[in-house]
């Protein structure tokens, strides 16, 4: 005989809502205030699985789809969506209200529920107190409120980064309060861990397995398929950057960028061009960038720094006026801006200074000549330094008034 969804309940519940249970098919709104909505959805076949996901706070939108909806419903899952309006950390939400939901909604003979960060801390709230119920917490904020009204009974697996100071201290938090928890240590998939995690497919494949009672290696599986994930290699190219192992860095990065063309992937490969000495070739691979986001002032600012540390100052002046065009009011751009033409003014007075240092040899050279009867000295040479001299002072003027230095 099929459990059922929830075998006990947290005591004491607020009445019902007038809303009716959901129909045979599509969706329903069973709660909604003004800033949660909960939405039940039939999956695309008749299901005994339940999946009950907590959007995370990236992705704040009661219109939208639930958090991993389609890709749930497709494997054969009816789905609970949980989402905010704005990042509250579901703190509108009480155990009381999740149990009035339940009610409106069939049996099911497994409930897994999914949270990552504020998400992950909501569902271990919100669900550990009820019985045969999985939850699934991924790199779980402890900085939201997590009190809990009853002892846990739910079976609990958590999932985090040890690689990342702030997921290790929100583990040991968690792990006071949920000892008996599953934990899972995914070493260089970031910070959130849920992006590596999902674009390896190993996040479905462990709901999956959670919702068929299977035990799945998480590790061995997101080791497998971490080729696939941009985000996972994006990491690795970059602790592989802060160790200076160049080489590695940027096969990983291109690679990270090949899967995906994210723009803070494409500029932390254009540091590994410039740190391996190559400081144009990084220039170029900028440029493409921001041909394809050519709106991004960010992005336009970038390429100014690499243009700047490939001793193309002019161009990179260029570079950081189109990003102050696009977005006018931020400092830094300004405060580049007026570095660049520092820097600029002050290599046009260097040069000034070396062509009148040549004069002056020139002229000396000169006067030693005729006083000791020596080689002719040539006038044409003296009159060709004293016209770059001025050249160079002419050009130093215009780029001041330009520049609106003077």
């Amino acid at each position: 005989m099929a459990n059922k969804v929830m075998t006990e309940r947290p005591a004491a519940r607020s009445r019902k809502t007038s809303l009716q249970p959901a129909p045979a098919a599509g969706r329903t709104i069973l709660f909604q205030n003004e800033n949660s909505l909960i939405e039940f959805i039939r999956g695309d076949m008749p299901s005994n699985r339940l999946a009950v996901t907590f959007a995370p706070p990236a992705l704040c939108d009661v219109n939208g789809f639930g958090y991993y909806e389609d890709r749930l419903r497709t494997e054969g899952f009816d789905v609970l969506a949980i989402k905010q309006a704005s990042d509250m950390g579901y703190a509108d939400l009480t155990a009381e209200t999740i149990a009035t939901v339940c009610d409106q909604i069939p049996q099911y003979q497994s409930v897994t529920v999914l949270g990552t960060e504020a998400g992950a801390t909501a569902a271990l709230r919100l669900f550990s107190a009820f019985s045969n119920v999985t939850i699934l917490a991924v790199s779980p904020d402890m900085t939201v409120d997590c009190a809990l009204a009853k002892p846990v009974q739910a079976q609990i697996t958590m999932i985090y980064d040890p690689c990342v100071p702030a997921q290790v201290e929100n583990f040991q938090q968690a792990s006071s309060l949920f000892s008996r928890a599953t934990v899972f240590k995914t070493p260089h998939t970031g910070s959130p861990a849920r992006y590596s995690l999902e674009e390896s497919g190993t996040l479905v494949a462990l709901v999956i397995a959670m919702g068929e009672g299977t035990i799945l290696d998480v590790n061995r599986h997101f080791r497998a398929n971490r080729h696939l994930s941009a985000t996972a290699l994006y990491v690795l190219g970059n602790d592989a950057l802060t160790k200076r192992q160049l080489p590695a860095a940027r096969r990983l990065l291109k690679r990270s960028y090949e899967v995906e063309n994210r723009p803070e992937i494409g500029i932390a490969y254009c540091h590994t061009l410039r740190e391996s000495g190559a400081p144009l070739d990084a220039v170029a691979f900028m440029k493409t960038i921001v041909d394809r986001y050519h709106h991004n002032a960010h992005l336009w600012a970038a390429l100014s720094y690499f243009q700047e540390m490939a001793d193309e100052r002019e161009e990179a002046l260029m570079s950081i006026r189109h990003a102050i065009e696009l977005q006018p009011q931020v400092e830094p751009f300004l405060v580049a801006e007026r570095r660049l033409l520092n820097d600029l003014f002050d290599d046009l007075r260097m040069k000034q200074m070396m062509t009148e240092a040549a004069l002056n040899k020139s002229r000396a050279e000169f006067a030693l000549a005729q006083g000791h009867g020596g080689t002719e000295f040539s006038w044409e040479r003296a009159t060709m330094l004293a016209v770059g001299s001025l050249l160079i002072l002419v050009t130093l003027a215009a780029v001041a008034i330009s520049f609106r230095l003077v």
